[in-house]
């Protein structure tokens, strides 16, 4: 086969097929695997606005020496800002740990009980988790200026914001230096998605009419809080994935984005997953095994081209396969940090 014929074959091929061109020395490794309960780290408190805690769960490669900095990913669950869901991303964050970085999976308050919280609000949570692994990067190995963000639905909001919308402060830096924000909301003014911001009665059941009208203070917070809006020349480079059927998130909302990122020079490489629904990154939702092992492949793939990562990737579908393609159940998240170890405070 002619070098190019073979370079474009290679590039062509799933993701999920990379096993065939791993160095000799590289493990694979499956969902299967990835998705047992066990050897799950002790919760870390980095917030405590009443009446929860905020944790981060770190997930830390087992090479990791003394004195090393190494790249890091933090990962941030979706579901409408509601939480806890940080369990979610465990198996990424195995997967990452795997791979040779540490990967931070990140609960923040939520928009229901017990906190009522606001979408700011918990976007502050994520830039203190942020802020937090910063302080810490000694501690966790990690190089503070290579810090990546990934985030799914109403993470991938939140992980679009750390990627472009300015950091309040300039104590510790909380902004990302790449995104991978997967089907996300990037202007919060739309219909579906300003009741977010809004809060209260808007987002009760069976909100009244009057309930869903913004005030203009309503609609300004709904204008701070969209990444879409304060995209520059600095904003993180990124991968924007989205289902090309997914019907919860409009695709339009990604498409958008990448125009804008690109207009102003942005790295932004944006795929739309043929066939893929709402929430295609997580294990048993919408997506069969072989969607998740892809996409989280094509995450790898481009954290590798930004020197985060070395190699090829090692994820490949389980046999037999860790699950069958589903309908829309939702995922099983921890009902509380509670049900982990408990969590170490610094």
């Amino acid at each position: 086969m002619q070098t190019n014929q073979l370079l474009k074959t290679i590039l062509l091929t799933p993701c999920l097929l990379t096993l065939s061109f791993m160095m000799p020395d590289a493990k694979a490794v499956t969902m299967t695997e990835l998705m047992a309960t066990n050897d799950i780290p002790a919760p870390v408190v980095y917030g405590t606005n009443d009446p929860s805690i905020q944790v981060i769960v770190p997930f830390l490669p087992k090479d990791l020496k003394p004195g090393e900095k190494r790249p890091a990913i933090v990962l941030i669950h979706g579901g409408a800002w509601h939480a806890p869901g940080a369990s979610m991303f465990y198996p990424m964050a195995k997967y990452f740990a795997s791979r040779g970085i540490a990967a931070f999976s990140i609960d923040y308050r939520s928009v229901e009980k017990p906190h009522f919280a606001s979408v700011g609000d918990i976007l502050e949570d994520c830039r203190n988790a942020m802020r937090y692994i910063r302080t810490h990067a000694a501690e966790y190995g990690v190089d503070p200026d290579k810090i990546a963000v990934l985030g799914d639905s109403a993470g991938g909001h939140l992980a679009a914001a750390l990627g472009t919308i300015p950091d309040p402060t300039e104590a510790v830096r909380s902004s990302a230096d790449a995104m991978i924000p997967c089907n996300p909301i990037v202007d919060m003014s739309g219909t579906n998605w300003i009741k977010f911001v809004m809060g209260g009665k808007a987002l009760e059941r069976k909100p009244a009419p009057e309930d869903l009208i913004p005030t203009p203070a309503q609609q300004k917070m709904a204008h701070d809080l969209s990444p879409i809006n304060f995209v520059t020349s600095k904003s993180a480079p990124t991968l924007l994935m989205h289902g090309v059927n997914d019907t919860i998130v409009l695709p339009a909302q990604s498409q958008q984005f990448a125009d804008v990122l690109k207009k102003a020079g942005v790295r932004c490489d944006l795929v739309l997953i043929p066939e893929a629904r709402h929430a295609f990154i997580l294990p048993k939702y919408t997506a069969p095994e072989s969607m998740v092992v892809d996409a989280t492949c094509k995450a790898d793939l481009f954290l590798a081209s930004l020197g985060y990562l070395k190699g090829e990737p090692t994820l490949v579908v389980s046999v037999p396969v860790a699950w069958e393609p589903v309908g829309k159940p939702k995922p099983k998240a921890s009902a509380s940090p509670a049900a982990n170890p408990s969590p170490a405070v610094h």
